[in-house]
Parts: structure tokens; C-alpha cells; sequence
């Protein structure tokens, strides 16, 4: 097995796990059953002017947060206002309404928290805007004649447009409400296009090993008997708590940044000369004895690791959006 990345993950809780992944709007708006959660149609376009095209995601964090944009009229009760944009209360009041019949009709329970709920709706919502910003920052649009092609295939995919129709009506949508919905997802999905576009390209990775024991004492008695010249994947075999990989030496094959549940791992791999041990790394699952036996920026990315570094690249994008943009909340 060359890399744990490949085990169920039922079985690899104690090694190599990804990041949490939101799924795209744009997947979520043009399936016919469960398009309308994930996005807003309701808030205010950005009058942002578009500029030339800016090359890196930090810079178009700074710019998406420093470009001036027309104020929404006071008037208008807010929910919320980003970066001088505001998101009307009655959008948020539609779209937490649209989202709980979404989980009623599926089944599931509601949530626990309705203020918590409402309050993770509008962080959504936020996020959005801050996307569409900084898509107007580059000039990026989606025209009438777009939307009329993707609806189109929508409609083909429902099998008429009376079923499509029906499940606008069954997700309390006007047909004018879910154009604004997938104009959103298409601006995000070419956002995303843009902002990740080198995130498979010249990746650095390592293959290391690792023994994890309950408690550091034991840590540094192994760490010791490595150093006299025992055996690593025989003292993983004996020793390990981790159940996924003590029988195959402790490998956790090859990974790149942002792919490991253990930060404090990640850190110490990118961080040793090959061959090397670390100290015993203290984690929520206890102590880590790490060697790193491999590193390359030449090894080709997998399609599995792509896309999640493609994920996570994103992720951290609108992180630095949110981080650089004036957010005021006023639930």
C-alpha cells in the first residue's frame, strides 16, 4: 500500500486525513434536486470596476478589500454590509427559510441553534459577496446567453421544463431568483478556476513514517532505541497506536502541505532533513516519533491530492478575503 492517502476513512483516523471541503456553489446550483441551498440571489450587485487582471490570490484579497464600492441605502434594514455592500435582512430571512425547507424536505432534523444557523447562513452569504468583489475586480461577467445555455441543460437533465419549474416552485424560487443563483455559482466556479489554477503545479511532498504512543516517555525510550540502530518499521509493528499504518512500518506515504489532520506533523515533515527524527510531536492523539524518508517537487500529483489541494487552495483564499475586507455584522 504506497500511500495512506488510499485507505478507507473509517480506517485512517489516526493518520493522514484531508481538510474539511465545502462543495462548489456551482455544482450545488446545477443539480436539479439541491441546487438552491448553497447559494444567495438576493444581495445587491458589487459596483466594483473591474481592473486588469490581477495575478496572485493575496493580491486579489487586498484588492477586493481596498477597491471602493457605492454604499447600499441606509434605508434598507441590513444584515450585514462588506466591504460597503450591504446584504438586506428579507435576503437572509429568504435564504434561512430556503435552506431549513431544503433539510426538512430530506429528512433531517433542524438544527439545534436557529440563531447559530442563521448566523452560519450569513458567513455564507458574506463569503459570496466577497467572491463576486473580487470577480469584478477582474472583469469577469456572465452574460444572459450563458445563462440561458446552462438552464437549458438544467431543464434537459429535469426531463421538461414543467419539472424544473416544479422544483423552483418546491425551493420557493422565481425563475428570476435562480438565474441570480447560477450567475453566482458560474462567477464562483471561474473565481475558483482563477485562484487555483497552479495549485497541482510544482508541489512539494514527502513520504514519512511515523510511531505514535500514548505519552512522551515512551516516546523518547523509542526515540533512543532508534538512534542505537533499531529497526523503525519493527518498533511501528510493536509499538504503534495507529492501526492503519504500524503494520506497514509507519508509512504514511507521500502527501503535500494541507493534507494532514495533525498540523503538528505536517510542520515537522516539512520541516526535517531526510533520514532525520524528530522529537516526540505532542498532538490530540499523543506522541509522534516522524523520519521522513522521501521529499520532491518532480513527483506527479495524483488526481485525489489535486483536487484537494485545488480545495484547499480556495479555502484559504476567501480566508485571506475575509481577513483583508471590512465586515460588519448586525444580527
Amino acid at each position: 500500500m504506497e500511500d495512506a492517502l488510499n485507505l478507507p476513512v473509517n480506517e485512517r483516523e489516526l493518520t493522514l486525513r484531508t481538510l474539511t471541503v465545502r462543495s462548489t456553489l456551482v455544482i450545488a446550483c446545477l443539480y436539479v434536486t439541491s441546487f438552491l441551498s448553497a447559494c444567495d440571489s438576493s444581495a445587491p450587485q458589487t459596483t466594483i470596476a473591474a481592473n486588469s487582471i490581477i495575478s496572485s490570490p493575496t493580491a486579489f484579497s487586498q484588492a477586493a478589500a481596498t477597491q471602493a464600492v457605492q454604499p447600499t441605502p441606509t434605508a434598507e434594514i441590513l444584515a450585514a454590509r462588506v466591504n460597503g455592500q450591504g446584504i438586506s435582512m428579507a435576503a437572509l430571512d429568504r435564504e434561512v427559510a430556503r435552506r431549513l425547507e431544503t433539510i426538512r424536505s430530506f429528512g433531517n432534523p433542524l438544527p439545534r441553534d436557529l440563531n447559530q444557523f442563521r448566523n452560519e447562513v450569513l458567513d455564507t452569504m458574506i463569503e459570496q459577496v466577497l467572491i463576486e468583489q473580487a470577480a469584478a475586480i477582474q472583469g469577469i461577467q456572465v452574460s444572459e446567453a450563458e445563462l440561458d445555455a446552462e438552464i437549458a441543460i438544467i431543464i434537459e437533465i429535469a426531463g421538461s421544463r414543467e419539472n424544473w419549474e416544479a422544483q423552483l416552485k418546491a425551493d420557493r424560487l422565481s425563475e428570476a431568483e435562480y438565474r441570480a443563483n447560477l450567475r453566482a455559482a458560474l462567477i464562483t466556479q471561474r473565481m475558483r478556476d482563477i485562484v487555483t489554477a497552479t495549485a497541482c503545479k510544482n508541489v512539494e511532498q514527502v513520504r514519512a513514517r511515523h510511531i505514535l504512543v500514548p505519552d512522551e516517555q515512551k516516546a523518547l525510550a523509542l526515540r533512543a532505541e532508534l538512534e542505537n540502530g533499531a529497526d523503525f518499521a519493527m518498533l511501528a509493528a510493536l509499538h504503534s497506536l495507529d492501526v492503519t499504518t504500524r503494520q506497514i512500518g509507519g508509512d504514511l506515504g507521500w502527501f503535500a502541505r494541507g493534507q494532514l489532520l495533525q498540523e503538528e506533523i505536517e510542520v515537522a515533515a516539512f520541516s526535517l532533513p531526510i533520514n532525520a527524527l524528530s522529537a516526540p510531536i505532542k498532538t490530540e492523539l499523543g506522541y509522534h516519533i516522524l523520519q521522513v524518508l522521501e521529499r520532491s517537487k518532480e513527483r506527479p500529483v495524483d488526481e485525489e491530492m489535486c483536487y484537494r489541494l485545488t480545495e484547499s487552495t480556495f479555502e484559504r483564499w476567501i480566508r485571506e478575503l475575509i481577513s483583508r475586507a471590512k465586515i460588519e455584522k448586525f444580527l
